[in-house]
């Protein structure tokens, strides 16, 4: 049977929220931990079904992962010896799935790599390409362009690799973080425009705080190169992604909410984000490792952005702008039909279960608000992802009463979401 969690409307949040550890940041933190002999503790890493997904597959590919006090205790090397071969499965981890196809041809061993129904309908195609023009042996299993593959590991050259990266910025990450692997490292030059480029920062990021050599040619190219030294401890910052829907709450329901734990200035792609929530009338005050944003429920304003490197904060940025008046357009964002769910779809689904007027172009969603009433039994759809249902929460936020399906597909991400959004929320 499908759950419901039932979200009385409220009149205002306020309070204060630490903010979840960075996905992105654990995901390349754990393989860039396993890639290495010595151990690396990493403090507060985000515990979720992605993270979880990634750490097994990294435990089947010879790392050895242990709990600690602060997190958790990261090993090396990866590879295994012999011709028996190894299933990953990375789940409905989209992140992993592609950084464990790059890495599983780099190390010794042979490998099946697969997922979940949704994860075996995401595109694989480019890297897949690219690893192939490198000696790499990757061949699909079923559908050529899709998991699961079965890898050869260890057939990954040194050399130069040009990948396209126009539908996921992860092609272009996987082949970075495999370098570490490669005997001379690799130089991996994108295709045309990259989607999502903030999250190529956050990896260049990761290598060098893992102490890898990583250098940006003139022809666009980024090499990277194994370093020597690698840290003994690695703090995971928070998580902008999921932070963003609290700033917004702030905008739907009015009141004031402070997010700590993030850094700032930062490279994450979600921080560039925070910048839309400002357009549309929430105030935003960046302090040192804090963010509180105060915004006004009847000052909510409608927007026209590109959202084409925060794809992840479009749901909580088109919740926000239903409640505006006038038409709001978020731009350059073909590629939400490639995550979770089809978001793009799905959110012209949900902004209308929810009250909206929304509809989709092949590379722009529209929302026209503000919302409408809607029964107090309205049931909103979350497609069993993780950023949709966040969406979910915010449009019930002003509505007499509404049912978000399947509230426990958060555990992707941010499993205590809807814990703490209630600790915010001002009711009576």
């Amino acid at each position: 049977m499908t759950d419901y969690l039932a979200f009385p409307p409220v009149r205002g949040v306020h309070g204060a929220i630490v903010a979840p550890p960075s996905k992105s940041a654990t995901n390349r933190a754990l393989l860039l931990a396993a890639l290495g002999r010595q151990p690396v503790e990493l403090m507060r890493p985000l515990d979720s079904d992605d993270t979880l997904a990634l750490a097994r597959c990294l435990e089947s590919m010879g790392a050895e992962i242990e709990r600690t006090m602060g997190g958790l205790s990261v090993r090396g090397p990866l590879g295994r010896s012999g011709d028996r071969e190894v299933v990953l499965d990375a789940g409905a981890s989209g992140t992993a799935a592609r950084f464990l196809a790059a890495i599983a041809a780099a190390v010794p061993g042979r490998y099946v790599l697969t997922g979940s129904d949704r994860l075996l309908e995401r595109p694989m195609a480019e890297l897949v390409a690219a690893l192939r023009s490198a000696g790499a042996f990757v061949e699909s299993v079923g559908r050529e362009g899709f998991l699961p593959l079965a890898i050869a590991g260890g057939t990954l050259r040194s050399g130069t690799i040009s990948v396209d990266a126009s539908r996921s910025s992860q092609f272009l990450s996987a082949l970075l973080l495999a370098a570490v692997a490669v005997e001379g490292g690799l130089s991996v030059r994108p295709q045309g425009p990259v989607v999502s480029a903030p999250y190529v920062d956050t990896t260049v990021e990761a290598l060098e705080a893992f102490g890898h050599e990583v250098r940006r040619r003139p022809d666009g190219a980024i090499q990277v190169a194994r370093g020597d030294v690698a840290p003994r401890t690695y703090d995971v910052p928070g998580d902008w992604s999921s932070s963003l829907p609290f700033f917004a709450a702030a905008g739907i329901a009015g009141g004031d909410v402070i997010v700590t734990g993030l850094s700032f200035p930062s490279r994450d792609a979600d921080a560039h984000a925070v910048e839309a929530v400002e357009a549309m009338g929430v105030e935003i005050e960046r302090r040192a490792g804090s963010i509180h944003a105060r915004g006004d429920r009847r000052r909510t304003k409608s927007t026209s952005v590109s959202a084409r490197d925060f794809p992840d904060a479009v749901p909580a940025l088109a919740a926000l702008s239903a409640h505006a008046e006038g038409e709001s357009r978020f731009r350059d964002v073909a590629h939400l039909r490639l995550k979770e769910s089809d978001r793009l779809g799905g959110l012209v689904t949900l902004l209308e279960a929810a009250g909206a007027n929304a509809f989709a172009r092949e590379d722009e969603l529209v929302v026209i608000g503000p919302l409408a009433a809607v029964g107090p039994t309205a049931r909103l759809p979350t497609f069993d992802d993780h950023r949709m249902a966040m969406a979910a929460a915010l449009l019930s936020l002003r509505a007499r009463g509404t049912l978000i399906e399947n509230p426990r597909c958060v555990a992707k991400s941010y499993s205590g979401f809807f814990r703490d959004l209630e600790t915010i929320l001002v009711r009576g």
